[in-house]
């Protein structure tokens, strides 16, 4: 398959813009924009000339969430900024699917390229993040938009590095992490690279992101070998098991925290202990406070109170810190129902996939990049990570993936698959 130059060039050009989010456009733009409206028209400009066959990944779950919105906006307050909200899911969904279109077209060694592209990208994020923590080089690296003067005093802070929040910074960080594990390089080199983003991540502080990474790629350790022998019930039973696994773990580590650590000689009342570990039990109980109020919010509006302008509606003004949640109070259980259904499809995609392929690496790929998507779903339960542009460029990189023709064991030497 010849390479579809414009399309690669144009990708790479999106991967590069990707984490600049600090330059605030109208309509809540980002910078990367410029490239998926261009590689989006290019796409569909391309499909037109060459009839080529167009597939349409999550399209139901996609229109449910689309007709939830409206159904909320029109039943309750009928805010502008709902209906700006809806314009921009609609941007958000189509530009989604036409990435798909054009990056399963790319023969997969374009795909690994990309891959290794991003994760040069990320590993450079990284290391503004770690510069951010440790207040080296500007201000903006550790200072959101907006926000007040940072006393230049030596010490540490979460880092944000090029976007507009630490928590957007460390969801970069936690999927760019996946998508390395992804590609053909060497393991040793993927374990440096690996253990680099994690550091970076965890100088954004974001302890969603590094918790929901870490948890899944213990689901990924599981099931490769699972999916490997083609054992569907056990694939189950451990991916089940190391979930519940995690989940009692981490909110048993939640009630004694700074016990624990205080018991084991780790300094508790550092600065860097404040701004990531150290944060664990003051997040928890302020995510709770939010979601009595959400609750009660919903009870008044159970249809949703249209998207985007929960907080305007909340008692301390803050957003509702979760996708699960936000969807629900937002759009109603239609909303929520299009969004687990969404979760539930993605998840599913990458296993059966990788129940398909019959050459090791694809099986590895698809699963990596599977992986860092349940990162994702994790994370939402901290974040509202669906509107995050590096969610929807993952999933398109997943499915696109997903697309790609199964390789045969029995090819040449001269295209001998990359073992794992």
């Amino acid at each position: 398959m010849l390479r579809d130059q414009i399309g690669f060039w144009l990708s790479i050009l999106m991967l590069c813009l990707l984490p600049i989010e600090r330059l605030m456009l109208p309509f809540n733009l980002r910078v990367a924009d410029f490239a998926l409206v261009l590689l989006a028209v290019y796409g569909l400009g391309k499909a037109w000339r060459t009839r080529q066959r167009l597939v349409f990944p999550l399209l139901l779950p996609l229109w449910l969430i689309l007709f939830s919105s409206l159904i909320a906006t029109l039943v309750a307050y009928a805010h502008p900024d709902s209906v700006m909200a809806i314009v921009q899911e609609v941007y958000l969904f189509a530009w989604f699917i036409i990435l798909t279109n054009v990056l399963k077209s790319f023969p997969s060694p374009d795909l690994d390229r990309l891959m290794k592209i991003w994760s040069v990208i990320a590993l450079a994020e990284a290391t503004i993040a770690l510069m951010g923590m440790l207040r080296i080089g500007p201000s903006i690296f550790y200072t959101e938009p907006g926000a007040g003067p940072v006393s230049p005093s030596a010490g540490f802070s979460r880092a944000v590095g090029t976007f507009v929040n630490p928590n957007a910074a460390g969801a970069y960080l936690s999927i760019s992490f996946f998508v390395l594990l992804a590609t053909s390089w060497p393991i040793w080199l993927r374990s440096v690279f690996g253990i680099w983003l994690l550091a970076g991540t965890f100088g954004t502080g974001s302890m969603g992101a590094l918790s929901s990474t870490i948890a899944s790629l213990a689901v990924l350790a599981v099931a490769y070998p699972i999916v490997k022998n083609r054992q569907a019930a056990m694939l189950w039973g451990g991916v089940v098991g190391v979930g519940v696994g995690v989940l009692a773990t981490m909110l048993f580590i939640l009630g004694i925290w700074p016990s624990l650590l205080s018991g084991i000689g780790l300094d508790t009342s550092g600065q860097l202990f404040a701004i990531t570990v150290g944060r664990f039990p003051r997040s928890l109980a302020g995510r709770l406070t939010i979601m009595e109020q959400a609750w009660s919010m919903y009870s008044l509006h159970p249809w949703g109170v249209g998207p985007a302008i929960s907080h305007l509606h909340m008692p301390i003004g803050a957003s509702l810190h979760n996708d699960f949640v936000a969807f629900l109070v937002e759009r109603g259980p239609l909303g929520f129902s299009g969004w687990l259904w969404l979760v539930g499809a993605t998840l599913l995609a990458p296993l059966r996939t990788a129940y398909q392929r019959t050459d090791r690496h694809q099986r590895w790929q698809v699963l990596a990049l599977g992986a860092g998507f349940l990162a994702c779903a994790m994370n939402a339960f901290t974040h509202e990570v669906s509107h995050f542009r590096q969610v929807w460029v993952l999933m398109a990189f997943l499915f696109a993936v997903g697309y790609a023709p199964n390789v045969h064991p029995t090819r040449t030497i001269r295209e001998k698959r990359i073992e794992l």
